[in-house]
């Protein structure tokens, strides 16, 4: 017998009219999309297609519709529209908003997808700090000195909600003798979450670097900037560098066991003018 389809376990809404749909046509075999739109009132017969294929959004009227056709209930409801937003939102801040109304109907499912998520690994920029630091130091439970050390300071409770947090999500894990050691990350939400966590990361860790011109001394940090011209070919060109040095300083990273410090590396390369062809603007 097949696994009913529950709207509370999808995190993409064209995904789970589909499957809503395949679900009812192999209940009813007559059923179809013109039957659909019938019900739910929408004079094209492939309006439901339209949708799961991607070639049209949902309103706030016909996300009504839909509901009803599929004889969602209240709650259920409620989740589909704010997943339909959360899905064609394009600003972050929108999509943090209804993220955090799906999370709530979500922590109260039996679903597990978000409770091991880069959705709660990268809510706190500190969390991926935190990790490498108690992996590389004995810091023998002293989470108020732990906290202290992280630049900016974070809290003593702050410091023990993170490496719960990081033992929780198996990215860390206590040894015999007490210390930590590094586990694979082994991250299981949707692209649509994913993009939303590490968007948010990265902006925070932007503020924590720009914070820093102030806070560290310039002898101990590395900031510049140039603006540059580049053709379509060069750019690319400079992205693939750009992920050639990342991984190179990555190695460095993993074959380096000598006492240190936990660094943030950012690098940046975005346009900062709209696309011109020689001599003339972009109408």
């Amino acid at each position: 017998m097949e696994k009913k389809v529950q709207v509370f376990e999808y995190m993409e809404y064209r995904e789970f009219l589909r499957d809503m749909f395949n679900e009812r046509k192999r209940m009813h075999s007559i059923y179809s999309y013109r039957l659909f739109s019938l019900k739910a009132g929408f004079k094209s017969p492939n309006f439901l297609k339209l949708v799961i294929d991607g070639d049209r959004n949902l309103t706030k009227e016909s996300i009504f519709r839909v509901a009803k056709a599929f004889s969602l209930n209240k709650k259920e409801s409620e989740y589909f529209e704010n997943l339909v937003f959360f899905n064609q939102s394009r600003t972050l801040e929108e999509k943090n908003i209804y993220l955090s109304r799906v999370v709530k109907y979500r922590s109260k499912t039996d679903s597990r997808i978000l409770d091991e998520s880069e959705y709660e690994y990268y809510s706190k920029w500190y969390n991926p700090v935190v990790r490498e630091l108690v992996t590389a130091v004995d810091f023998k439970g002293d989470y108020r000195r732990l906290g202290a050390s992280v630049i900016p300071a974070i809290s003593e409770q702050d410091a023990v909600r993170s490496v719960e947090l990081l033992e929780r999500l198996k990215f860390i894990e206590r040894q015999s003798d007490g210390r930590y050691r590094m586990n694979e990350l082994s991250l299981t939400t949707g692209l649509q979450v994913r993009s939303v966590a590490v968007a948010n990361y990265h902006k925070e860790m932007m503020r924590i670097a720009s914070e820093s011109i102030e806070r560290i001394p310039k002898s101990e940090r590395d900031i510049s900037s140039v603006t540059i011209k580049l053709s379509d070919e060069n750019y690319r060109t400079a992205i693939e560098k750009i992920q050639l040095m990342r991984k190179e300083i990555l190695e460095l990273s993993e074959i380096d066991d000598k006492p240190g410090i936990i660094a943030q590396f950012n690098l940046q390369i975005f346009p900062v003018t709209a696309r011109f062809s020689t001599g003339a603007l972009k109408k």
